[in-house]
């Protein structure tokens, strides 16, 4: 049996931290992909709208027409901006957020590190007791032997 890890809280802290870093990126790896399912939807809406517009205008259209496909066009055209801007600032933060969870690893290999070498020590002084041991049993036994 291996000697307790006098460090073991620390160890399951720095696990916990790295639990959350990954719970935290992983939400925000989701909100990027429904934020970019939304920007493409409105691209998308975008280019039926333009597309609408100007087979319309072949067709002949009237001025409140034109007006309302172009107001369509334009909002969408917003909505798509600002979709933009918060995806290139959630991109930021997601980049922090992947080195925080660098840094937590990283927090974590130290101390499972630390244990690792703990053990092994402890195990290197089991050894050592045995050889002692063994060594003192096979010294009396010579002296009983002779």
């Amino acid at each position: 049996m291996a000697g307790k890890f006098k460090l073991q809280s620390v160890l399951n802290y720095r696990q916990s931290l790295e639990g959350q870093a990954q719970q935290v990126l992983a939400a925000s790896l989701q909100e990027q992909g429904e934020l970019e399912a939304k920007l493409q939807q409105q691209q998308v809406h975008l280019q039926q709208h333009d597309d609408e517009l100007k087979k319309r205008q072949k067709e002949g259209l009237a001025v409140a027409e034109i007006d309302l496909y172009e107001s369509q066009i334009h909002h969408c055209r917003r909505l798509i901006e600002d979709l933009q801007i918060r995806l290139q600032r959630l991109e930021r933060h997601i980049v922090s957020e992947r080195e925080e969870l660098l840094h937590a690893a990283r927090e974590r290999q130290v101390m499972e590190k630390l244990k690792e070498k703990q053990e092994a020590e402890y195990q290197q002084e089991l050894s050592r007791k045995e050889r002692e041991m063994l060594d003192e049993v096979s010294l009396r036994n010579k002296g009983n032997n002779s």
